[in-house]
């Protein structure tokens, strides 16, 4: 569900008819409930910690992929010899000191691993997704928190009006009997009994100032800001809701509900994760095929070569008879001399290149692919039975949802019904008592009685708005006001 679909789902949640306007600090900061969710969002703790694991995730995926291609590395080294060594160059032992430098490329490229790669970058895509349904369900949870905490500072703003009307009651009625008192219609008594009631409703007034406080002292937590910050919420004033029978049964609103909340698809995600983790082990009782391929060059500083030195070598190799004369046998051959091969002239002549495939069989690991394999099922399996517990957690909860809006519903009417007798009630007590026919008892009972059932009416209308946007919620369907 987009973010603009919550925000106008919250929009029309807490529309309502405003009973007067509520005076307000006019250096309070007015805050719509577009604000207030956004700024949710954007300071939420655990919103930010999901999104940690979703970047984790997009850095998994691209992780994965790379993973299918080709690996190069590249190394030199850098030895000195002291003491009876081997000449590296002509193998002969030299007790001279030599140095050495080598450097080497190498490179390997995985051909195939029973598709453990390719299954392993479907596994983080899953993972990725899941991350993300998560994510959006975790931003779902505030957006109606903050709507429910927003609505609630409404409510106790309309409560708190019925209180300050009381009191408005109440004062007209004192001033009323004071006249008849000091006229002589009516006893003292009276008097000081609606100054009880009086007292009494203008208690009703704190009480219910301090609920409208506390109420967005909540909303201020949901949003992460200062307690001491000054905000006001907009009202969206719109009529009174009218009682009508639910278009969709819950069993409806469930399968509409199943295809799009973000805790199904995490779930369904996480199923299909599990699968992939099942895949991986069996690959790991397949064989693997790599190719690999090397440049390698070394140089040392006993490498010599031997060079003409312009003279002549004589060797004596003894004396041979002919024809009764002993004539000698000498060899003659050109001097030489050695002298250091260069540095860079070994780099390049001692250059050599490999390639190779290698085959690796799983012969016996110790049972770890079986191991793998068994909990990859078992983990597959706990997958599917938190899918069907996810989908029997909304089930349930729509199945809830549907009972409350029908009985809040049947409360709203009942309210309705009940505030309209009770008015004439009232009326009538307040003529009795112009009249002296009733007492002040009689009278601030009758009072009492209406002034709680203006209160209960105020509840069960929000009440009744909630419920059915709640499941309208579930359906996932824009809604008008």
């Amino acid at each position: 569900m987009n973010f603009g679909k919550i925000l106008l789902f919250s929009i029309c949640f807490v529309a309502t008819q405003s009973i007067g306007q509520t005076t307000v600090n006019s250096a309070s900061e007015k805050i719509g409930l577009q604000e207030s969710i956004e700024t949710a969002l954007r300071n939420n703790i655990s919103i930010r910690q999901s999104q940690l694991q979703v970047d984790r995730g997009i850095n998994d995926v691209a992780e994965s992929r790379y993973r299918r291609y080709p690996t190069v590395n590249g190394g030199t080294n850098l030895n000195a010899f002291l003491g009876r060594n081997i000449n590296p160059f002509t193998n002969e032992i030299i007790t001279n000191a030599v140095g050495s430098n080598g450097f080497g490329i190498q490179s390997r490229l995985l051909l195939f691993d029973g598709y453990q790669t390719r299954n392993n970058i479907e596994l983080t895509q899953l993972t990725l997704n899941a991350a993300n349904s998560d994510l959006q369900a975790i931003k779902n949870d505030i957006s109606l928190r903050v709507a429910v905490a927003y609505i609630n500072v409404l409510t106790q703003q309309d409560l708190l009006e019925v209180a300050q009307k009381q009191i408005e009651v109440t004062k007209i009625q004192l001033e009323r009997s004071d006249k008849l008192v000091k006229a002589g219609a009516l006893p003292e008594t009276n008097l000081y009994d609606i100054k009880a009631q009086l007292a009494n409703d203008e208690l009703q007034e704190v009480n219910a100032q301090n609920n409208v406080e506390s109420a967005k002292l909540t909303l201020k937590q949901l949003m992460n800001i200062s307690a001491d910050r000054n905000i006001e919420p907009i009202r969206i004033p719109i009529p009174d809701p009218s009682v009508q029978a639910y278009p969709l049964t819950a069993q409806q609103i469930y399968e509409i509900a199943i295809g799009y909340l973000p805790d199904v698809q995490a779930a369904e995600t996480r199923i299909k994760m599990a699968q992939k983790s099942v895949d991986i082990a069996k690959g790991l009782k397949m064989p693997t095929v790599s190719a690999s391929a090397g440049w390698n060059t070394t140089t040392t500083t006993a490498a010599e070569r031997m060079i003409a030195s312009g003279t002549i070598d004589k060797r004596n190799l003894g004396n041979v008879d002919f024809n009764g004369q002993k004539i000698p046998l000498v060899i003659e051959t050109p001097g030489t001399i050695s002298e250091k091969i260069p540095y860079f002239s070994q780099f390049t002549g001692n250059m050599n290149t490999n390639v190779g495939v290698s085959l690796q069989v799983p012969i016996f690991n110790g049972y770890n692919a079986k191991f793998r394999l068994a909990g990859a099922q078992i983990q597959q399996k706990q997958s599917e039975l938190q899918a069907d517990n996810t989908k029997i957690q909304i089930r349930q909860s729509i199945d809830q949802a549907y009972i409350n809006m029908s009985n809040a519903a049947k409360r709203y009417t009942s309210t309705q019904n009940q505030v309209r007798a009770l008015e004439e009630t009232f009326r009538a007590a307040e003529a009795r008592l112009g009249a002296g026919s009733i007492n002040t008892l009689d009278y601030n009972i009758a009072k009492t009685n209406l002034d709680r059932a203006k209160a209960n009416l105020v509840l069960a209308k929000y009440d009744y708005v909630f419920r059915t946007k709640v499941l309208d919620f579930y359906q996932n369907k824009p809604l008008s006001l």
